[in-house]
C-alpha cells in the first residue's frame, strides 16, 4: 500500500535498490527545521551523498557540482492542468533542472518519465531551443485569445459555506454582465481548480477584453459595486493580470 508523499515513497524505494547509497531528501516536510537545507547542501558540497530526492526545490537556482545524472518524474501532471499557463511553467522548470545536470566540466544526462515523448514541450528541452517553444507558445495563446493577447482580472471568492460563495458569485455576475458591454467578456462563475481548501468553498470568475482601457473602466465600476454588497460573509479578491486561474 503506497503511503505518505510522493518523495518519502522515491526514497524508500530507492533506499531498496541502492542500499549503499548515501541517500538525502529535499522537500517541504524534511526541510522545516532551520538550517535544514544548509546542512544539505554542506553534505553536497563535501562529496558525503549519492543521490538526491525532492521536489521543485531543487531545480530553483542551487549549484551542485557534481550532479550527472537529472531524473524528473511525473513530469506529465502539468499537462493535464487546466491553467493555461502550466506547459509554459514546465518548459521553464525542465530547462531549470536540466542545468542542474554536467556542471564543473563533467558531463551531464537528463531523464524524463512521460507518456507523450512527442510533445513540443520535451522536443523543446532535448533540442535546448526554449525560444522556439516560446513562439509556438504565442501562436496559441493567439489563436485562443489567451493572454497577452488579451487582458483578464479574476475574482477569487471564498467562504466556509457553499451557499456563501455561490449567492455573492450570482450577484457579483448579474452586476459584471450588466455593466461590461460589448468590449469586455464575462464568464459564468465556476468553481476553484481546489474548491475546497482549509475549511474554506471556493469559486472563481473571470472578465477580460482586448482592450486594458475598457477592462479598467470596467472593473472600476464594478469593484465598487462589490464592496457595496453589504452582509456578504464572504472574502473576495480581485485580481488582475492574474499569474494563473486557479
Amino acid at each position: 500500500m503506497p503511503l505518505g508523499f510522493g518523495t518519502q515513497r522515491l526514497e524508500r524505494s530507492l533506499t531498496e535498490a541502492f542500499p549503499a547509497a548515501r541517500i538525502a531528501r529535499v522537500d517541504r516536510d524534511s526541510t522545516r527545521a532551520r538550517h535544514a537545507f544548509a546542512a544539505v547542501r554542506e553534505r553536497v558540497a563535501a562529496s558525503a551523498l549519492d543521490i538526491l530526492v525532492g521536489t521543485q526545490m531543487l531545480a530553483k537556482g542551487h549549484d551542485f557540482p557534481r550532479i550527472t545524472l537529472v531524473c524528473v518524474l511525473g513530469a506529465d501532471n502539468a499537462l493535464y492542468s487546466a491553467d493555461f499557463r502550466a506547459t509554459e511553467r514546465l518548459a521553464a522548470l525542465l530547462m531549470q533542472v536540466a542545468g542542474r545536470a554536467g556542471r564543473a566540466g563533467l558531463p551531464g544526462e537528463v531523464v524524463v518519465q512521460t507518456d507523450f515523448p512527442d510533445h513540443p514541450v520535451y522536443a523543446a528541452l532535448a533540442a535546448h531551443d526554449y525560444a522556439r517553444y516560446a513562439d509556438a507558445l504565442l501562436a496559441e495563446r493567439r489563436a485562443a485569445q489567451l493572454p497577452p493577447f488579451v487582458h483578464a482580472a479574476l475574482l477569487a471568492v471564498e467562504a466556509h459555506d457553499r451557499a456563501d460563495v455561490d449567492a455573492f458569485m450570482r450577484r457579483a455576475h448579474e452586476i459584471a454582465a450588466g455593466t461590461a458591454g460589448t468590449a469586455v467578456t464575462v464568464y459564468a462563475p465556476v468553481p476553484a481548480l481546489l474548491a475546497r481548501r482549509a475549511g474554506y468553498e471556493r469559486a472563481q470568475l473571470v472578465v477580460q477584453s482586448a482592450q486594458r482601457p475598457a477592462l479598467q473602466r470596467f472593473l472600476a465600476g464594478w469593484r465598487v459595486a462589490l464592496v457595496d454588497l453589504r452582509g456578504a460573509r464572504v472574502r473576495w479578491a480581485l485580481d488582475v493580470d492574474p499569474a494563473g486561474f486557479g
